[in-house]
């Protein structure tokens, strides 16, 4: 599905950058997170900030994927605003609730593990949680929402208020 981009005019502050609904397959994840990248153009990140983006988006997409929607099928439905604090993004599904109704902790393995004994995964949340701020997980209505603000392109957006 093609997003919706927002008017330019309407990014420069508080405005709804990206918004659309896409499969829970980790090819649509892929052409999201470039097509998302693209629509934050008006923004002007750094290639860090944009970095950060990429990183969180494909986590949080990609275990949207992976947990949620273990069996297949589903759709998830992204929105991305900007705000004088940085990038605000929800995430939305209808898969599987969060382990015990809320987001994993995220925790760093000790630096002092052994190479072997380290999860094959499990550094998805560690991401998420060191470059998100204000994460807020609630499940309604049969349905994941996830929302949470990158602190990105802050400087040029008081510049443009």
């Amino acid at each position: 599905m093609r997003p919706e981009l927002a008017h330019p005019a309407d990014t420069r502050l508080q405005g709804t950058l990206i918004e659309l609904s896409f499969p829970a397959r980790y090819d649509a994840v892929r052409k999201t997170i470039m097509e998302t990248v693209a629509a934050l153009d008006p923004m002007k990140l750094s290639d860090e900030e944009t970095s950060s983006v990429e990183i969180v988006l494909a986590e949080a997409l990609n275990n949207v994927v992976e947990h949620g929607y273990p069996d297949g099928g589903g759709q998830i439905f992204l929105k991305l605003r900007r705000h004088r604090a940085g990038l605000l993004i929800q995430i939305k599904d209808q898969g599987r609730p969060m382990p015990g109704g809320r987001t994993p902790l995220g925790d760093h393995p000790a630096t002092s593990s052994r190479k072997e004994n380290l999860p094959e995964g499990g550094f998805g949340w560690f991401l998420i949680r060191e470059l998100a701020r204000d994460l807020i997980y609630d499940r309604r209505d049969g349905e994941n929402i996830l929302i949470f603000r990158l602190a990105v392109g802050q400087d040029r957006v008081a510049a443009a208020g």
